[in-house]
């Protein structure tokens, strides 16, 4: 099974906004592997995402991934969970039937403990 580590920059990302220190200079210079952004990866044999950072439209567009059945949540905390805003435009379901004309196939499966999804709402 394959395992793409989509960013593992914990809460504060790398270069972060604004920051001149030796650290954020490097990054922006020498880009990937010294930038990292939120902590996310993507089961690729299966198509399963674990937490959508802030950033995580810029990390799915990065690896060039076309389709997820499902993410799982692993915690409430802001830097796994911001990107729903994300999740909610992936599935604008009803964008596909005005422009294409046709329903979609799938809609992506959300699991998470009940804590996750009342604290991320």
């Amino acid at each position: 099974m394959e395992i793409i580590i989509l960013g593992l920059g914990g809460c504060t990302r790398i270069p972060r906004s604004l920051c001149q220190c030796r650290v954020c200079k490097e990054a922006r210079k020498k880009r990937v592997p010294y930038l990292r952004s939120g902590p996310s990866m993507f089961l690729k044999d299966v198509n399963i995402l674990f937490d959508t950072p802030e950033d995580i439209a810029v990390q799915l567009n990065r690896e060039n991934i076309k389709q997820i059945n499902a993410i799982f949540y692993t915690h409430w905390e802001p830097d796994h969970t911001l990107g729903m805003r994300i999740v909610e435009e992936i599935n604008m379901y009803w964008l596909a039937k005005y422009v294409d004309g046709k329903e979609p196939e799938r809609k992506i499966a959300i699991y998470a403990l009940e804590e996750v999804m009342d604290e991320s709402t």
